[in-house]
């Protein structure tokens, strides 16, 4: 199968090529949730696997891959002739998905003092390292890593795969080649990985280097590799990695991939929770398109029993080590410092020949703020042979790139920029013409006043980067910038507990390091946390088939959280306020809670929906486990509150989008705030050793305290459970103030939906008939172009005979009644191209409505959806009259009524 879509948008790039997270550029967050054309998950009930069997002699349909286990029973297919609505009529059949392109998301990445040499760790805030010290480190738990496979040839990832082995099993999904940009799948035994996005997320969980390990470093890793040489899979073959992960007896599985999409009723949604009831800890990344705003969580990750994993900043950086030599002085003996150097996103750090290279200062000021700032006259200073050191510069135009140009000009090819009073990043340069890295200001003045001294110092670069140096980080434990934003749109709680994914370290391809940052960093943090615990309580093998404790694991995750701050992730600014539920769930994981504590509590994430929808009581369960009588206290902590729902400026001047629309914010928009919810808690209470007891925390409806209910503020915080044994637990909750329908009615932004033609754009209004001529001159076909600003559960495009009305809507709507045609199949490509070209694109490369389960739109990304006159059953539009309906469906909408659909309205249509 090669993916049209895919070819059409992106270049030809190995998905481990290094590539920054989005911070305050404009985001396409669609762009890895692709339809595939005429592809579907079709599930059937238990036990039908002859009605199941019976699709391959099906007309039109390709049967692709069976599945049949406790989980699932179905196929992928492909098919001509089908739809969703009539292969979800086919009997025995109870869900049908469409497949979906899922992209490997991108992180920040870069291969890999008295000095700096302090030993790097990201577990002293998260309870880790009190585990490792009582000697916890996952013995026999089994982690699957459902990634782009594992080196495992890695020293710190067991050297080694098979049994016996720290990578005990696995298998390839996907092959070596590049499907699906071209070619087939070659599946085959070997896992290895081509990429390393699944070395460093396999490293996090379980590996054990000299100065450094995972979380578990003795559990046992599964790989499942689902990506070739190319940065896309589907959402069949994550499924298929699922199955047979279930086969292989994994406790755990962890993914960091998946598409925004903010719904929880997605085929590996749905799957992924259903994992969780069978006893298997399934941990998926939240995802890094944080920045753009709500209500954008993964898939995968938004399935109710899924931990979805929000990331953190490390609490220090991690660099790449080099030492510093000082002569004597007087006479003295030689010192040696070591420290940290952060080499720039995307290129190569200071090679090991870097060896005894004098460090000579671009100037003795160590307050200089324009030190390279300007062109440098060539012959007006030389740096050949030496690493330059240059403060970096203060202005926006003084940029460390200007510094690294203006250098180059003067010899300066080998260089290294000290830090002012700004927190630590990584460097941006533009070019390999010079190797540039960036230290801390501790480090640069240091070595500056010691050569104001008389010192001359040298620098070694050749020192092990399996031996990370932690740098001091003043954004350390702060929310990361890309970190996804929940709810999902039905309101539901995501994420559910956050982890380090900011600036960590760990294993790479060809037995090498890498610093990255991401989402995918933080969900195997939480799956090594499951490990300890499974270490020492058991997993699937400990519980019986069916039992709850994968689910009661995750709950003991979700309430060990500990608030961290609202932050921007980029300043040091106090916003005086914890981070939204929205944004990290119940905050970040206590690893010695989840295992220690014996105070137990049973619940749900307290959703409390909006205003037209509240929901009001909800049920705790308290369980002490202690060997003492333990009293405990009901209180909340209101975290923070924040308008999600604004306007276009009217004096914007672009046109798109228009003056004066409705959006949903954009995350640096957000502006924290303090709005209380009124809860009543119950009375203390006292549990025996042993004892239970349920009590209801209820809620008021907001709708009455004043808050700006036009702007949906989205407010959450936590109801916390002290117990007089010193524990402390908590549960997130989490509610829209104001009513979700009313305030993004309509759905559609200001001037939008529409339906043109021809190469003019031409109104459907103007001109309601057409030809489906696509000669480049003539573009002869309809073209709906559509902004909706919330998240979409269901769109359809169908066509009815002409004079049809709303009156006459029934649902699904069925060919040959009520006045039904068909649906309509849009073409795969639409709006990724100016125009479509015969003679490069293939027009029946289309997939069929109603799309489920779609996105919002973002400030400069819109829909279309091109129809070439082809129907959902594979036939041709006939030549005659009809009523075309493309339609939307409102929030909590009843698809069965008329008018809970949004309509785009349009005159009768004529094919000629």
């Amino acid at each position: 199968m090669r993916l049209f879509s895919f070819a059409l948008a992106l270049p030809l790039v190995k998905a481990g090529t290094y590539s920054a997270l989005n911070s305050r550029e404009t985001v396409d967050f669609r762009d890895n949730n692709r339809l595939i054309s005429k592809s579907f998950i079709v599930e059937f009930a238990p036990g039908s696997t002859q009605r199941r069997d019976g699709l391959a002699s099906t007309d039109g349909v390709k049967v692709v891959k069976t599945f049949d286990n406790k989980v699932f029973t179905g196929a992928s297919v492909e098919t001509e002739s089908h739809t969703l609505d009539s292969l979800l009529s086919l009997p025995d059949v109870v869900n049908v998905w469409p497949n979906v392109a899922v992209k490997l998301d991108p992180v920040e990445s870069k291969r890999l003092v008295q000095g700096e040499d302090v030993a790097y760790t990201t577990h002293n805030t998260t309870g880790v390292s009190k585990l490792h010290a009582q000697g916890i480190f996952g013995k026999g738990a089994k982690v699957g890593v459902v990634d782009t496979g594992i080196w495992y040839k890695h020293p710190d990832l067991g050297n080694g795969f098979g049994p016996g082995f720290k990578v005990d099993g696995g298998y390839d999904f996907a092959g070596d080649g590049l499907w699906p940009y071209e070619g087939e799948k070659q599946p085959d035994e070997d896992p290895l990985d081509q990429q390393g996005h699944g070395s460093h997320v396999a490293g996090i969980v379980a590996a054990k280097g000299a100065g450094w390990s995972g979380v578990a470093p003795e559990a046992t890793l599964y790989a499942y590799k689902i990506f070739s040489q190319y940065g896309f899979t589907d959402t069949a073959t994550i499924l298929e990695a699922f199955f047979r992960a279930y086969d292989d007896g994994v406790d755990i599985i962890t993914a960091s991939v998946g598409s925004n999409i903010g719904w929880a009723t997605e085929a590996w949604s749905v799957i992924a929770s259903r994992f969780v009831d069978e006893g298997i800890v399934t941990v998926v990344a939240s995802g890094n398109v944080g920045t753009v705003g709500p209500f954008l969580s993964s898939t995968g990750a938004t399935g109710k029993n899924v931990l979805a994993v929000a990331s953190v900043d490390s609490q220090t950086f991690p660099a790449f080590p080099f030492d510093a030599t000082f002569s004597g002085v007087n006479g003295g003996s030689e010192e040696t410092a070591r420290y940290g150097f952060i080499p720039p996103i995307s290129y190569d750090p200071f090679p090991a020949t870097v060896v005894d290279v004098p460090i000579v200062p671009f100037s003795l000021d160590t307050n200089a703020t324009t030190d390279a700032c300007e062109p440098l006259e060539p012959g007006s200073m030389d740096f050949t042979g030496k690493i330059v050191l240059v403060r970096r510069g203060a202005a926006v135009s003084c940029d460390i790139h200007t510094q690294q140009e203006n250098l180059a000009l003067v010899g300066g090819t080998l260089v290294l920029v000290y830090n002012d009073d700004r927190p630590l990043s990584y460097p941006v340069i533009g070019n390999t013409n010079s190797t540039v890295g960036f230290i801390t200001s501790f480090a640069g003045k240091q070595i500056v006043e010691a050569i104001k001294a008389g010192r001359n110092v040298t620098a070694d670069f050749s020192v092990n980067h399996g031996l990370p140096v932690a740098l001091t980080y003043s954004l350390g434990g702060d929310p990361n910038y890309f970190t996804n934003i929940g709810p999902l749109y039905d309101l539901q709680i995501k994420p559910d507990i956050a982890a380090p994914g900011g600036k960590i370290y760990s294993t790479w391809i060809d037995e090498s390091y890498t610093i990255q940052s991401g989402t995918s960093m933080a969900a195997p943090y939480i799956a090594g946390v499951a490990a300890l615990y499974v270490s020492v309580y058991g997993g699937r093998n400990t519980h019986p088939s069916g039992n709850a404790w994968a689910k009661d694991l995750g709950k003991r995750i979700i309430s060990s959280g500990i608030s961290v701050p609202w932050a921007d992730g980029l300043t040091e600014t106090d916003y005086g306020h914890s981070a939204s539920v929205a944004q990290v769930g119940n905050g970040l994981v206590d690893a010695f809670k989840v295992l220690q504590y014996k105070t137990v509590i049973d619940y749900e994430k307290i959703a409390l929906n909006d205003t037209r929808y509240f929901n009001r009581y909800h049920e705790i369960s308290v369980t002490n486990n202690d060997e003492e009588a333990v009293t405990y206290k009901f209180s909340a902590e209101d975290i923070v509150s924040a308008d999600i729902l604004g306007w276009y400026a009217a004096d914007r001047v672009i046109a798109n989008p228009a003056p004066g629309t409705k959006r949903v914010k954009e995350f640096f928009d957000m502006i924290p705030e303090t709005r209380a919810p009124e809860i009543s808690f119950p009375a203390d209470f006292t549990l025996q050793s042993g004892e239970s007891k349920t009590v209801s925390v209820n809620f008021k409806n907001p709708d009455t305290l004043g808050w700006n209910a036009s702007g949906l503020p989205l407010y959450s915080g936590r109801v916390l459970i002290s117990g007089s044994n010193g524990e402390f637990l908590s549960v997130p909750y989490l509610g829209l103030g104001g009513d979700l329908r009313k305030e993004v009615t309509p759905l559609e932004e200001t001037n939008y939906a529409f339906m043109i033609s021809t190469t003019s754009n031409t109104p459907v209004a103007s001109k309601p008939y057409f030809t489906f001529n696509l000669s480049l001159a003539a573009q002869d076909f309809p073209r709906v172009i559509s902004k909706p600003i919330y998240g979409v559960k269901e769109t359809r495009w169908d066509v009815f005979e002409a004079g049809w009305t709303e009156r006459q809507w029934k649902y699904p709507p069925v060919p040959g009644e009520n006045g039904h045609i068909g649906t309509i199949a849009s073409w795969v490509g639409s709006g990724r191209v100016e125009a479509i070209d015969t003679s490069i694109y293939d027009p029946n490369e289309t997939f069929t409505y109603p799309i489920m389960d779609r996105n919002r739109n973002g400030a400069y990304e819109q829909d279309q959806h091109w129809w070439f006159g082809k129907l959902g059953n594979g036939s041709q539009i006939a030549v005659g009259n009809y009523t075309l309906r493309f339609a939307l469906l409102k929030p909590f909408g009843d698809p069965s009524h008329a008018d809970n659909w949004e309509v785009l309205q349009t005159p009768q249509i004529s094919i000629l």
